[in-house]
């Protein structure tokens, strides 16, 4: 079975800070279970809601290149440990889609090229938003950067697969 949405909803969170490691390419997990990067994180900051009992991918652009950030969502103006980065959010909406699969089928819905699927789910739930919030365009030169996406990797739904081997994948597109 190819990986599914299996529901959508709309989220909104209040300003916050994202507090883990900057990374200009999809990062490298195992350097944050090597380093204790989450330990530190929950020892050190204030976790949000939106984090969901997750570990987490924020994906945005800036200087019209990809930047991510590994962490967690955290509430505005949580310390940052040392040796860590942070990213300041305002308040903002995202679309959120609950995807369904085996790890490697999961991320294969979250491609640029599978944007299109997204985007009729989102619709089919009442969610709307531009086209250009999800496009892989959504450049800018602005040295700030503009949060497209971010991934939830939940604890139990991602991390403990069911016993068909499939997992959850949380996946969000920033609605502005």
């Amino acid at each position: 079975m190819p990986a599914e949405i299996i529901g959508c909803e709309l989220v909104t969170h209040p300003p916050l800070r994202f507090v883990g490691k900057r990374f200009d390419t999809y990062p490298d997990w195992s350097q944050a279970w090597v380093n204790g990067w989450f330990d530190i994180i929950e020892q050190t900051s204030e976790i949000a809601f939106i984090n969901d009992d997750s570990y987490c991918v924020l994906r945005g652009n800036a200087n019209g290149s990809d930047v991510y950030y590994l962490g967690e969502f955290c509430v505005e103006g949580s310390k940052v440990p040392a040796g860590l980065d942070y990213a300041d959010l305002s308040a903002s909406s995202a679309a959120i889609a609950y995807i369904k699969g085996k790890i490697e089928e999961v991320y294969a819905l979250t491609a640029d090229n599978n944007k299109p699927t997204l985007l009729a789910a989102f619709a089919d739930s009442g969610i709307e938003f531009p086209a250009d919030a999800i496009s892989a365009a959504s450049t800018t030169t602005d040295p700030e950067p503009r949060w497209l996406s971010f991934e939830r990797d939940n604890c139990p739904r991602f991390t403990d697969p069911d016993a068909q081997g499939n997992v959850i994948l949380d996946f969000a597109v920033y609605l502005s």
